[in-house]
């Protein structure tokens, strides 16, 4: 096998592996905004995160959805699509980090681990996805 080759194979690879890495990140996206836009009046009671916040924050992360599939579907990936999926990714990190010490919402104690556990899985993803990116 020639160097070029290998080379092609590798990058094939790591593209691969981005694209499903984008793809969980999509389905994530796609299966807590259905939760927060459907199923506010549950995220109400057990998280504490009211309709005025659940419902917006649902469209968000449904359209962030829609957009990860897009950027993932693509023939060829575009670096600075990727780039941009990590820059969302670790602001919404940062933002569930820090929401719930902000006094703006009244979380229960479930509501804080779901919010820092969002924070910690939108965080990975992000570095996934950084990773992936300066792959490809």
């Amino acid at each position: 096998m020639t160097a070029l080759t290998a080379t092609a194979t590798a990058a094939a690879t790591a593209e691969t592996r981005l694209r499903s890495i984008l793809r969980q990140d999509a389905a994530a996206c796609a299966a807590f905004g259905l939760l927060m836009t459907a199923g506010f009046a549950l995220v109400d009671s057990l998280l504490g995160l009211g309709p005025a916040w659940a419902v917006p924050f649902g469209v968000y992360l449904l359209g962030c959805a829609v957009a990860l599939a897009l950027v993932a579907g693509y023939p060829n990936l575009v670096r600075g699509q990727v780039v941009g999926v990590v820059v969302n990714n670790a602001l919404a990190a940062l933002a569930l980090a820090v929401l719930p010490f902000t006094g703006l919402v009244d979380l229960t104690v479930a509501g804080y681990i779901v919010m820092l556990g969002g924070a910690a899985l939108v965080a990975l993803f992000a570095v996934l996805e950084a990773a992936g990116a300066a792959r490809i």
